[in-house]
């Protein structure tokens, strides 16, 4: 494909910052971009830009010689900010979008709106004219030390199936690999990694490991979460509530092996995971 130059938006995300090494390991000129960026968040030297995508100037300064933008934005209005990237995209002549998505967003799924939201973003990036690659991750195990607090572990709901948890840094390595291969353009990738668990499953191995002081991981009934949600107007809450009472409704998507092996599939199992965060 050649080199060319990448703007990573929301490059203070936690997803965004192992994309950004995997790039710059496979030689990729960077541009990074979000409200909040700065050098102290970072290894290397890079070229930062700060700013918003809900301004346009802010958009275009950032996007001026790039090739391809990697999007990876959560914001109160997603649809509204990836809707302005790609048209300032197109402007400025970007010719290659990426998008992190995730594993259960489809047409059936739609009935959840931030389900409906995403595939509305997905459809955006697709009909753009741009060359696109979408990533479909499921749960990270970088998202584990969201359900510990104060001492205690818990996993909201009854989440009783079982996904193929990836670590970040692999996900990165694909969208590297993506952006390094002829013809791997205009394709959805699915990004599981080798090792299935349940999300107690997973927790208690986890605390296990970083944690030895939690000896049980409980389980967060999520009906009096939605009580207290209403009743003191918290969103993140509500939002929180309503999320993991979809995923106990909703499987991960079987996915055949040689799908998703086109880019090299994710192999680091949990232990090799935790050890780097010893």
């Amino acid at each position: 494909m050649g080199k060319i130059k990448v703007l990573v938006i929301g490059a203070s995300g936690l997803l965004a910052g192992p994309v950004i090494r995997k790039l710059d390991e496979k030689g990729f000129e960077l541009r990074l971009f979000s409200r909040s960026v700065n050098p102290s968040m970072f290894v290397n030297d890079y070229d930062i830009t700060k700013g918003d995508v809900f301004n346009p100037a802010d958009l275009e300064k950032a996007m001026e010689g790039c090739d391809a933008v990697h999007i990876s934005v959560s914001t109160s209005d997603d649809v509204r900010a990836v809707a302005a990237i790609l048209e300032m995209a197109k402007k400025k002549g970007i010719r290659f979008v990426s998008l992190i998505s995730g594993c259960t967003v489809s047409e059936e799924n739609r009935w959840f709106k931030f389900i409906d939201d995403k595939m509305k973003i997905e459809q955006m990036v697709m009909k753009s004219g741009l060359s696109w690659f979408i990533f479909r991750p499921t749960w990270f195990f970088e998202s584990l030390g969201m359900f510990v607090r104060n001492g205690k572990a818990s996993v909201l709901g009854k989440l009783r199936e079982p996904y193929h948890w990836v670590a970040a840094g692999d996900m990165g390595k694909m969208v590297a690999e993506a952006y390094s291969t002829a013809g791997a353009e205009n394709r959805v990738y699915f990004v599981y990694g080798p090792e299935r668990y349940t999300m107690k499953e997973m927790l208690e191995k986890y605390c296990k490991a970083l944690h030895p002081e939690i000896k049980s991981v409980g389980e967060t009934p999520l009906l009096p979460l939605k009580i207290i949600a209403f009743f003191t107007g918290n969103r993140k809450l509500k939002f929180a509530a309503s999320l993991f009472s979809y995923f106990e409704k909703v499987k991960e998507p079987e996915v055949p092996e040689k799908e998703l092996a086109i880019l090299g599939r994710p192999a680091t199992e949990f232990d090799k995971w935790v050890s780097s965060k010893e």
